[in-house]
């Protein structure tokens, strides 16, 4: 628990106390602000760490149209999962040729609505795919996507997706034969990442792959990384919980690899988002229950709080008081479920009603799964 006068987060000055108090004075609680100057922040300093390499914004971490159109204005392209990301894209002037349908499990109108708008570079991890796509898109260029070591990260993807390193060349020749063009190789290690040596080793497999795969006459020249790296840019008191720290492992084998000639992209959406935006909400009930103090929430886990359960999140909480003794409390959401619980034993300062709470770091995987459980609608979003 922290106490604020002028808001900032572990990147740097965000929002000041006067400006969310306008803020919320005009539009009222939950608000969910997103600070242009973060994001392009957050891209260019992907873009300096990782020179060379394609970020292609994971739109899944936040679909919010202004994050997509400041993200093309600053030059990104973009990894989508459906035929509503691709709209979305599309809407917000972004070209199909710098979008990639990313996601290996993927509905037939998606494919077709794909192949009509000019979306042509997919990913794959299965033969029934394979059947699923060369029947609607012959001729698409394809990623096989790789199953990884995701030890150190949160969330383990390799979980769902992923072909084992045996069965890749067979699957590329069931592409090949069924009349798609495979052009290289994707993977993800998980999300966030905090073990570089997931990517390096997978990197070798896919050096491997490479290698094997043109002894039978395969031109595979694409990598895509994933996605999966630190929320914050520059290295604190943890050196691999960074983006810097995380390329200095990392960089050097892709350097290599654009070397030999390979394209290299990755898909960044925690790394570009998460730390851009910031939740406020405000104590709406308060009530003693055994022994400490229950507040309940303009927001929760159905709603941007959704990032708790969802994405194994936790969070730090920040008040407007100042030189006031902390008491442990639970934060609780305005729905009546009561799963419906944020955190239990915040140390915050005595509350009441109307006080508000800032929540920081809140950016990704939270607004984009939240809900309207309850018939409480969703955070109001506005862009600083």
């Amino acid at each position: 628990m922290s106490e604020i006068a002028v808001w900032k987060n572990k990147n740097g000055r965000v929002l000041s106390e006067e400006t969310i108090s306008d803020l919320v004075g005009k539009y009222d609680t939950p608000l969910f602000v997103i600070v242009r100057d973060s994001i392009i922040r957050n891209f260019r300093a992907f873009k300096k760490y990782f020179p060379g390499v394609e970020p292609f914004y994971a739109v899944k971490a936040n679909p919010h149209p202004s994050i997509v159109q400041v993200l093309h204005e600053e030059g990104s392209s973009f990894d989508v999962a459906s035929k509503n990301e691709i709209e979305l894209a599309l809407r917000c002037g972004v070209s199909p040729g710098n979008l990639i349908f990313a996601n290996t499990i993927k509905r037939k109108k998606g494919i077709r609505f794909a192949k009509e708008m000019g979306v042509s570079l997919f990913t794959f991890d299965n033969d029934n795919e394979i059947g699923k796509m060369a029947s609607i898109f012959p001729g698409a260029e394809v990623l096989l996507r790789l199953k990884t070591a995701s030890e150190g990260s949160r969330i383990n993807l390799s979980y769902k997706f992923g072909a084992e390193e045996q069965e890749a060349m067979e699957l590329l020749r069931k592409a090949r034969g069924a009349g798609l063009r495979p052009v290289g190789f994707s993977f993800h290690v998980g999300s966030p990442c905090h073990n570089p040596h997931n990517y390096t080793v997978t990197l070798q497999v896919v050096e491997n792959l490479v290698s094997e795969a043109a002894a039978e006459g395969f031109e595979l020249k694409v990598v895509d990384i994933g996605g999966g790296f630190p929320l914050h840019l520059t290295r604190d008191e943890n050196p691999v919980e960074s983006v810097e720290s995380m390329a200095e492992a990392v960089f050097p084998h892709l350097s290599e690899c654009m070397r030999r000639g390979i394209r290299v992209i990755a898909e960044p959406g925690r790394c570009l988002v998460g730390s851009a935006c910031v939740l406020i909400t405000k104590v709406i009930g308060k009530a003693r229950r055994s022994g400490r103090y229950w507040y309940y929430l303009d927001d929760g886990i159905y709603g941007t709080f959704s990032a708790v359960p969802f994405d194994k999140a936790t969070f730090d909480f920040h008040t407007f008081h100042r030189d006031v003794p902390l008491e442990p409390c639970v934060l609780a959401g305005p729905t009546c479920d009561s799963l419906d619980v944020i955190a239990e034993d915040v140390l915050i300062p005595p509350l009441e009603l109307d006080d508000k709470i800032i929540v920081e770091d809140i950016g990704a995987y939270s607004w984009a799964s939240a809900t309207a459980f309850n018939g409480f609608e969703k955070p109001t979003v506005v862009l600083v």
